[in-house]
């Protein structure tokens, strides 16, 4: 197994022709890999390097719980050029196998990820349309759940594996799609997602203004995360996270969501034992590997996990009340759908607004409050065991 993870990096040190960089956080003793974290960045222009920077700062903290027997390769889809993007990784001392040329298709990134035979995580982080799918590259280059040959890659996940998709609104249509091809957990969104940064009061907030207090700043180092301080400007700072509200943008006008990524375990009904075991082994794997800087405890992951922030409102803390039982007040900003680990409660419609086409997504029941939160926070609670 060793030989053959070898030669697929192998691979892609010679095969330059796709418009992407691949790179590693550090220089790989591929004879002690046992898995591979597998990182599919798509590009964000109008968002600087923040797509970038969040897979750095998952990926390391992945590095830390795993120093020798899993790689964190990340596919990276061109941002400027060959030039500027190879100077990019090399001033944050990343260790580049390829860049290359052309576009990174979807294509593309089913060749690249099943050449990597041993999956322990797939994450993708990129723009995404609720039912579009997640881009990549350009506008017509997508990854969805149906279209794409998950199945393909099923044999390439191991034993508590999972994924996560990491962009706005990928939990009402692909995360469950994607679960059910692959028969492994899948984590998505249910409203937009925005990047968090680390300030200087030592809490993590989204980083647009208004949306932390005016009193703090954006760290320059992060002395919280990991066992040595690494630099911000490196990408080590960055996380995207759910937005506390239903979307509102270019895709849609959507009356529900939920703040949070659901867990989602689509592929087969009621979890028989073998099943249960897969789905909570990945989900809690996920966990145990969030960026979370409050506590190693398994506890403030899972409610920083769930919770949403923002500045001064306290909405952080009124989640963990609602979550420990001391409060019942509510944390959404919007109305909240019902999910369950096969997917979610919801119904769509085409609706005109000043002569644009939006989708509009409302739930199929009456606004569940805080209900979701209660029903994944016992989830997670479930899945501890195996933590």
């Amino acid at each position: 197994m060793k030989k053959l993870i070898t030669f697929s990096l192998l691979l892609l040190l010679t095969h330059s022709v796709w418009g992407y960089s691949v790179f590693t956080l550090k220089p790989i003793d591929w004879s002690q890999v046992r898995s591979v974290d597998v990182f599919v960045v798509g590009y964000g222009a109008e968002l600087g390097n923040q797509f970038l920077y969040s897979a750095i700062t998952k990926a390391r903290v992945m590095d830390e719980q795993y120093p020798d027997s899993r790689a964190q390769v990340i596919l990276w889809a061109k941002e400027k050029s060959r030039n500027q993007d190879t100077k990019t990784l090399e001033e944050r001392d990343l260790n580049i196998i390829a860049v290359n040329n052309d576009y990174l298709t979807d294509q593309v990134v089913l060749r690249e990820i099943k050449r990597l035979n041993r999956i322990s995580s797939l994450h993708i982080i990129s723009h995404n349309a609720a039912f579009y799918g997640s881009r990549i590259q350009s506008k017509m280059t997508r990854i969805d759940g149906k279209d794409f040959p998950w199945k393909e890659l099923r044999d390439h996940f191991i034993t508590g594996s999972y994924a996560i998709l990491h962009g706005c609104n990928t939990g009402f249509i692909l995360a469950p799609e994607i679960s059910r091809e692959i028969k492994r957990p899948v984590l998505g969104s249910l409203s937009s997602t925005d990047f968090q940064e680390l300030f200087t009061d030592n809490s993590w907030y989204h980083n647009n203004q208004g949306q932390y207090p005016r009193s703090t700043q954006r760290k320059k180092v992060n002395d919280l995360l990991y066992t040595t301080d690494q630099a911000c400007w490196k990408g080590n700072c960055h996380r995207l996270m759910s937005n506390n509200h239903p979307y509102r943008g270019y895709w849609g006008q959507y009356e529900v969501g939920l703040p949070f990524f659901k867990s989602f375990c689509n592929y087969r009904e009621g979890l028989f034992k073998k099943e249960r075991t897969s789905c909570f082994q990945g989900i809690a794997e996920a966990i145990r590997t969030w960026p979370t800087i409050e506590s190693k405890s398994y506890e403030d992951k899972v409610i920083d996990f769930l919770c949403p922030r923002y500045g001064n409102k306290g909405i952080f803390k009124t989640c963990r009340d609602v979550l420990q039982g001391r409060s019942q007040a509510k944390i959404f900003w919007g109305e909240t759908l019902s999910c369950d680990l096969e997917g979610c409660n919801f119904s769509d419609s085409n609706i005109r607004i000043e002569g644009a086409l939006y989708k509009s997504v409302i739930s199929s029941e009456e606004d569940q409050g805080n209900r979701p939160f209660l029903e994944e926070y016992k989830l997670l609670q479930e899945v501890k065991s195996y933590y």
